[in-house]
């Protein structure tokens, strides 16, 4: 990574914003806090930055990744304790006490219950921290205390009782203290069944006029609701209920239409006294169950009626509908870059006769939900990619942070645009030469800067070594093979050290091999100012296994490794290579 900047003053404000970004994404967290809040000035200009790109996920999730941080964790209380913690070490108590008048009362509390619940310096020594969150202390502590279990073992200690009054005792001293001890023993049973009777009467109480908790009307939760409001509350389910689903499935899948759609109504008769009824005349035990569970005990449901003139409508929809031609099928990778096989559809013509023949039947028995399978004559749709049916998981994904300006910019585009939808098959090598060069201008390519022969130069395709490095990265996490590779001659700052990879003209290539049993398949893409390479293939194609690459200073050069992760444990460090780089 390129030397730090000191002197943040010296940049603008898109500079400033630009330089957090990057530091946060490409550095540890800890030594990024500590460049940026070292010599932090009481504007807090950079704390604010920092506060504000806490806003975009690509960065939390980077520091997420960075930390190991399981989703238990905030990572935005995470990263606040860490800057409470910086600006601690460096005594900066005029700047923490700015920092807590700038967030709100409610992220001070989130702040307070990270800093107290994990009995962190801060919590302890920290004086300001003390004097905005003393007050959340009692009640963060508090949130670790179980609540007390109800116990409901009369029978148990019933049987107990049995067994004691029935046991044989042969010296009469025995019987005696015996049947004290049962006496006392029935005397606290009765105490403590009175006492819970009381407090099972009075926790059933709060629920007159109103239902218990875990009785449904279809999909609503009615816990609470009142009893003389189940009228409302049922014919909004009836309108609701109007829209529910027909399914009507054919050799391309399933067509859903609304009952509303196709002229069904719903009866509600005597719903209301069937839920009042069981509501009611539970007993008192089931009802403190219930409510103590809180849990999904007992569902009731709207039955839909139909009226016979609704399936000559139908038909003529389903005419409408499922009637198609055929289309082959393919790979697609939809706006959110997830990839999946399109098996494309076969031809269909909908069978009139038959098909309402199976509608009318379906319908004499309707209730909540139907489905039918449409009759009709099948034209199969060509098959050419079935190969690739097997891609279902994104195994391994890299971003990178870069300057999206000028010819460098355009460059890193156009080349990822070339890298993206590449299909590497099994026991196939990729070459980046092959599919995102030659780098000249005749393939678009512009003049950028680069190094050659271990000087600044400036050459057509300067940029696609940051899409290399990217991809090497990817490549390493999904445990591809690396055929070969090189790195740059200076140390670039978007990916660790040694772990970077250079290409240059036809001279320097990198590839890699597809070492197993499935297809993968590349996606790649520019958001913003972030360079993103993902992998898929099958989920199986891993076998469990994670593969994370690190790398180690040692004697003036850089050593890669890859550990193999399976189940929580590293089973196997592979070392990969040993970069030296020059220094500027």
């Amino acid at each position: 990574m390129s030397d730090k900047i000191t002197d943040v003053s010296s940049l603008d404000e898109n500079q400033r914003i630009n330089y957090v970004k990057n530091l946060l994404f490409n550095s540890n967290l800890n030594e990024a806090l500590d460049v940026l809040l070292k010599n932090e000035k009481k504007d807090l200009a950079i704390l604010k930055i920092i506060l504000s790109v806490l806003d975009e996920d690509i960065i939390i999730d980077r520091i997420k990744e960075q930390c190991n941080l399981n989703d238990n964790v905030s990572v935005k209380s995470f990263v606040y304790s860490r800057i409470i913690a910086t600006l601690s070490f460096y005594k900066k108590s005029v700047i923490l006490n700015a920092f807590f008048k700038l967030i709100n009362e409610e992220t001070r509390k989130q702040i307070a219950f990270y800093e107290y619940q994990n009995k962190t310096d801060v919590s302890f020594n920290n004086k300001i921290f003390n004097k905005y969150c003393s007050k959340y202390k009692e009640e963060a502590l508090n949130t670790f205390k179980l609540d007390e279990e109800e116990i409901l073992m009369l029978d148990e200690e019933k049987e107990k009782y049995n067994a004691l009054s029935n046991e044989k005792v042969k010296k009469s001293g025995k019987k005696k203290i015996v049947y004290s001890l049962i006496i006392i023993f029935v005397l606290i049973i009765v105490g403590i069944s009175g006492y819970k009777y009381y407090d099972y009467t009075k926790l059933v109480s709060k629920y007159d006029g109103l239902i218990l908790p875990g009785i449904y009307l279809n999909d609503i939760d009615l816990t609470g609701a009142k009893l003389k409001d189940l009228n409302n509350i049922i014919e909004e389910e009836k309108q609701r209920i109007k829209s529910g689903n027909i399914t009507i499935s054919n050799v391309n899948g399933d067509l859903k239409l609304t009952y509303d759609e196709v002229g069904i109504t719903v009866d509600d008769k005597d719903l209301i006294n069937e839920i009042k009824s069981y509501n009611d005349d539970l007993s008192l035990m089931k009802k403190v169950r219930m409510i103590k569970d809180n849990r999904k005990s007992k569902t009731f449901y709207l039955n839909a009626l139909y009226d016979d003139s609704v399936v000559d409508n139908l038909i003529n929809t389903l005419e409408e509908k499922l009637n198609t031609t055929a289309r082959d099928d393919g790979i697609v990778v939809d706006e959110n870059h997830n990839v999946y096989y399109d098996k494309g559809v076969s031809g269909f013509t909908l069978d009139v006769k038959k098909t309402k023949i199976k509608i009318t039947e379906a319908l004499s028995n309707l209730k909540e939900e139907v489905k039918i399978e449409a009759e009709g004559s099948v034209i199969p749709n060509e098959v050419k990619y079935e190969s690739l049916s097997s891609i279902n998981k994104k195994i391994s994904t890299y971003t990178t942070y870069f300057a999206n300006a000028g010819n460098r910019g355009h460059n890193i585009s156009l080349a990822s645009k070339r890298l993206n939808n590449t299909i590497i098959m099994p026991g196939e090598t990729f070459s980046y030469l092959k599919v995102v060069g030659p780098y000249g201008a005749s393939n678009g390519y512009l003049p950028a800067p680069i190094y050659l022969n271990g000087e600044s130069a400036t050459a057509n395709g300067g940029g696609v070594c940051q899409l290399a490095s990217t991809l090497y990265m990817a490549q390493l996490k999904a445990g591809l093979q690396t055929v070969s590779r090189r790195n740059h001659t200076f140390a670039p700052n978007y990916v660790p050290k040694g772990l970077d990879a250079t290409v240059y003209s036809t001279i320097t290539d990198y590839k890699f091999k597809n070492n197993y049993d499935y297809p993968f398949y590349i996606v790649s893409y520019v958001n913003g100012n972030y360079l993103t390479v993902d992998i898929w293939s099958n989920e199986n194609a891993l076998e469990g296994k994670t593969y994370e690459p690190y790398s180690v200073y040692s004697n003036g050069g850089y050593l890669a490794y890859l550990k193999t992760i399976k189940d929580g444990k590293v089973i196997e460090t592979k070392y990969l290579d040993r970069s030296v780089y020059k220094t500027h």
